[in-house]
């Protein structure tokens, strides 16, 4: 049975291009049944990473200086965008993101293991930031620093931990003889959703935060 799901891991993104209607057939009662299925997902997602923003604000107060070790690992991770033209920003922005989320879709499928990490190490950052900016420079700074990208970022990437968690989820029931239909198949409509949705969602929001987010932060 170990073996049986090791192929079909294996074989996953052979079979997910087999058919170029997949990728070009995606209609909006498809979609919308999509959402659909997505949704339990989705709140799982929410639930992860507000557990995630919790013990990165709980952490913060009661353990300093990791918050602070954290913080200084996390300002030396910005540095590395530093000095970048807008455009160039911009790009470095969606890429990393896009990478990122792609990665947890498609190692999701290894029982969702990689966007449950994700959720709770990036819930955990998120967390850790709140309650330092919170302590430094109140809330209004961090919602100019978060909210004008946030509100499309945060979505497309909590999209793309659900698409992970369901295959992961899909991935166990296959594996328990439960399942039914090819993960591959389940792949190839996670991805393609990816594409349809989720790349325009953070390609505009890394549009927002190099052009308007920079701005705001920097006054």
């Amino acid at each position: 049975m170990a073996r049986e799901y090791c192929r079909d891991a294996c074989g996953i993104m052979q079979s997910s291009m087999k058919s170029e209607e997949r990728w070009t057939k995606w209609s909006r009662p498809e979609q919308a049944n999509y959402f659909r299925e997505l949704k339990p997902f989705m709140v799982a997602s929410v639930l992860l990473i507000v557990a995630g923003a919790i013990f990165g604000i709980v952490s913060s107060m009661y353990f300093p200086e990791i918050a602070g070790a954290r913080s200084e690992a996390i300002k030396e991770f910005s540095r590395l965008f530093l000095g970048l033209s807008k455009p160039y920003l911009a790009l470095a922005i969606f890429l990393n993101n896009a990478l990122k989320t792609l990665a947890v879709i498609v190692l999701g499928i290894f029982a969702g293991l990689l966007p449950l990490v994700f959720l709770l190490v990036n819930g955990y950052v998120l967390g850790l930031v709140l309650h330092v900016s919170l302590q430094s420079k109140g809330l209004s700074v961090f919602f100019l620093a978060v909210a004008p990208h946030g509100v499309f970022e945060l979505p497309a990437i909590l999209l793309g931990t659900s698409i992970g968690l369901m295959l992961g989820a899909l991935s166990l029931r296959r594996f328990f003889g439960k399942g039914e239909g090819s993960l591959g198949n389940d792949l190839a409509r996670g991805l393609r959703f990816f594409v349809t949705v989720i790349v325009p969602m953070l390609l505009l929001a890394a549009l927002i935060e190099a052009f308007v987010t920079s701005a705001l932060a920097s006054k």
